[in-house]
C-alpha cells in the first residue's frame, strides 16, 4: 500500500477492512484529537471499541455522535485516568470483566508539555501518563492479548509516541536520577521529550522480550504535528515550531517531522501500525512508514535497559507501598 504523511485513517481502514470487522480495539483517550478519529473509524468498519478515557460523559459524547454515524457500532466506555496507577488497574480490571478478545491495545491518550505536577503516586504527571501508566495496562493485559493473538497473527500493542523524543529529550536521553524533577528547574519539553523517548525504547525491548514466546507484537509512533489536537492545549504550535527549530540534534528535518497534519491524517500511522499485516514489529513509525529519526539513544541497548529497569522498580515500589 502507498501510505504517505497525507493518508487518512478512513483510508487506512478501508484498505484493511478485513481485519477490523469483528476484532476487539482499546483505545485510550479515545475521547478526542487522533483518539476519537481512530475508535470512530474503527467502529464504522465494524470493530468492537473500548474507548478509554478520563471522564466518563465525554466518553458517552463520542459514543453518541459514532452511534449517528454508524448505528450498529459496538462500543464501551471504560474510566481511565493516566495519572493514577489505580486507575489503570481498575480500567484493566474492567476490559477484562469484558470477556472480550483483545486484538488490539492503542495506546493514545497522553499530555505533552503542561506544568509540573506530581501525581498520587509520586511520578512527574508526563512521564507517569505518556510512558509508565501506558506500560503498566500493557503488563495488566498481556495474559488477553496472548490469549487472543496467535503466532502467525500476534495481537498488537500500538504506542502513540513523538518525534519530541529527538527534538526535546536532552542529550543523555532520559535524566534517571530525577525522574521526577525534584531536583532540577522543570522543563516542560525537556520531560515531555523524555517520556515520549522512554515509550519508544520501551516498546522496541517487549518486541524483543517477547517475540516467540507470546502471542503479542508491539510498535511505536510519531502522529505528526496536529494543530487541532487538545494535546498541544498548553502551548501555542507556532511556538512549538520555534523550539523544535532551536533544540533539534541536527538528526533530522524538523520541517518533515513537524508537518501539519489533519486530525484525519493524524491519526493513520496509528491504523498503519494496528492493520497493516506487512508492519515491522518493535519499530518506530512516522508518516505511515518506518522511521529512523530517533534520539540515538532510542534503541540502544543498555538505555533500553535501564528505561525497562527504571519502570518495572517504579510499578513494583507502587504496589508495595499500597499506592494502588
Amino acid at each position: 500500500m502507498n501510505f504517505g504523511e497525507h493518508t487518512t485513517a478512513a483510508e487506512v481502514a478501508s484498505a484493511f477492512k478485513e481485519r477490523i470487522l469483528g476484532k476487539h480495539f482499546v483505545v485510550t483517550g479515545g475521547n478526542s484529537g487522533i483518539g476519537k478519529e481512530t475508535a470512530r473509524v474503527l467502529a464504522n468498519e465494524g470493530a468492537v471499541v473500548t474507548i478509554c478515557c478520563r471522564t466518563i460523559s465525554k466518553g458517552e459524547s463520542v459514543k453518541a455522535e459514532i452511534l449517528k454515524e454508524s448505528p450498529t457500532s459496538q462500543i464501551q466506555i471504560v474510566q481511565l485516568d493516566l495519572n493514577s496507577l489505580k486507575s489503570v488497574r481498575e480500567c484493566a480490571a474492567t476490559i477484562i470483566g469484558l470477556k472480550l478478545p483483545l486484538n488490539v491495545l492503542i495506546n493514545n491518550a497522553g499530555v505533552m508539555a503542561c506544568p509540573k505536577f506530581i501525581t498520587e503516586d509520586g511520578l512527574e504527571s508526563q512521564f507517569q501518563t505518556n510512558h509508565i501508566s501506558p506500560y503498566y495496562l500493557i503488563t495488566l493485559l498481556i495474559p488477553t492479548l496472548h490469549a487472543s493473538g496467535t503466532r502467525e497473527n500476534p495481537s498488537r500493542v500500538v504506542n502513540v509516541s513523538s518525534a519530541a523524543n529527538i527534538l526535546f529529550a536532552p542529550a543523555i536521553g532520559i535524566d534517571f536520577d530525577d525522574i521526577s524533577a525534584a531536583k532540577k528547574s522543570y522543563n516542560a519539553w525537556s520531560r515531555y521529550g523524555q517520556s515520549k523517548l522512554a515509550l519508544i525504547s520501551l516498546t522496541s525491548e517487549l518486541q524483543n522480550q517477547y517475540a516467540g514466546k507470546l502471542n503479542v507484537a508491539f510498535i511505536s509512533l510519531h502522529p505528526g504535528a496536529i494543530p487541532g489536537s487538545e494535546l498541544s492545549r498548553h502551548m501555542g504550535l507556532k511556538n512549538t515550531f520555534e523550539l523544535a527549530l532551536s533544540t533539534n540534534y541536527g538528526k533530522i528535518k524538523p520541517s518533515g517531522v513537524m508537518t501539519r497534519k489533519s486530525i484525519p491524517e493524524g491519526a493513520s500511522t496509528t491504523l498503519v501500525c494496528a492493520l497493516d499485516p506487512n508492519v515491522e514489529f518493535g519499530k518506530y513509525y512516522s508518516d505511515c512508514r518506518v522511521s529512523d529519526q530517533v534520539h540515538p539513544f532510542a534503541f540502544n541497548e543498555e538505555f533500553v535497559a535501564r528505561v525497562k529497569t527504571l519502570s518495572e522498580k517504579i510499578i513494583s515500589e507502587a504496589n508495595t507501598s499500597g499506592t494502588f
